[in-house]
């Protein structure tokens, strides 16, 4: 009985913070930009210099974007003594090949916004451990679904084609980590189970 309590209590805890981690986003991002408008009100032209020089050696960027995106999720479960388990969830991003392609380049979006780092990679498919943890055996994969869902709301990727010339193609559209798609596959929708 206190194992179903002390469950129970676990879940809402965890709904807790998933609620508080949203509230905390929404504040950041209302906080951010009236910073980021006056801030820019009271900028300078030699800023504007430094921006100009940047964004030449910028690359150009040429269309369409990356497309067909598909996200998987898979799951890896190891025995373990005394009837426990460990279990990992793995999200997977693949796309469609873009024409001429040397590589392509994702970029983390977060809640506060997108990352300045961009990881590049010859593969077409980036795969991440979206949830994990140690367990009863008998609770099967513990929590996954909410471990999911906060990846869902706090992060996701984009990728663009790298190109010669310093040309990228358009970013994707952003998908979030521990989601999964719809494929549309020789007219018939295919659905990837979460």
């Amino acid at each position: 009985m206190y194992q179903k309590i002390l469950s129970v209590v676990q879940v809402q805890c965890l709904r807790l913070i998933l609620l508080l981690s949203l509230m905390f986003g929404l504040i950041l991002n209302v906080s951010d930009s009236s910073s980021i408008a006056a801030q820019k009100v009271g900028q300078s032209t030699s800023i504007d210099l430094v921006t100009a020089d940047i964004t030449s050696n910028q690359p150009h960027v040429v269309q369409p974007p990356v497309m067909k995106l598909v996200s998987t999720l898979s799951d890896e479960v190891k025995d373990l003594p005394n009837q426990l388990i460990s279990w990992s969830t793995y999200w997977q991003l693949c796309w469609q090949p873009y024409p001429g392609a040397k590589e392509y380049e994702l970029q983390a979006v977060i809640m506060e916004g997108k990352s300045p780092k961009l990881q590049r990679q010859s593969d077409r498919c980036f795969r991440i451990q979206a949830a994990s943890n140690q367990n009863q055996k008998s609770q099967g994969l513990l929590n996954r679904e909410l471990i999911l869902l906060m990846h869902k709301i706090q992060l996701g990727y984009r990728v663009r084609a790298v190109l010669d010339d310093n040309h990228v193609s358009q970013w994707s559209e952003v998908m979030a980590v521990g989601a999964t798609t719809v494929s549309k596959s020789n007219g018939t929708l295919v659905k990837v189970k979460s």
